[in-house]
């Protein structure tokens, strides 16, 4: 089982999290997604992005975000991470 800092995909590397050059906000209401599909089950309703419920992230909070230069998940093309914002954006 990879470490909960580690990449999660068994590369050995250690995470932007770990290095605190990444966060994830409210997974459950911000989901990863492919093909408009997550595997977690509690975040299906939150796939519809045109409607903010709590728990969502806000366009406030990604400008808050840009505003200091981290890119956000949200931005990918292709699968998104609604949840994950980074120095790197990626």
């Amino acid at each position: 089982m990879p470490s909960p800092c580690s990449g999660g995909s068994g590369t050995g590397h250690w995470s932007m999290h770990a290095y605190g050059e990444a966060v994830d906000v409210n997974p459950i209401e911000n989901p990863y997604t492919g093909c408009g599909r997550t595997r977690e089950r509690r975040s299906i309703p939150y796939l519809d992005r045109s409607r903010l419920r709590k728990g969502m992230v806000t366009p406030a909070v990604v400008a808050a975000f840009r505003s200091i230069g981290w890119g956000w998940g949200g931005d990918w093309t292709g699968t998104k991470d609604y949840m994950h914002f980074s120095t790197n954006g990626h």
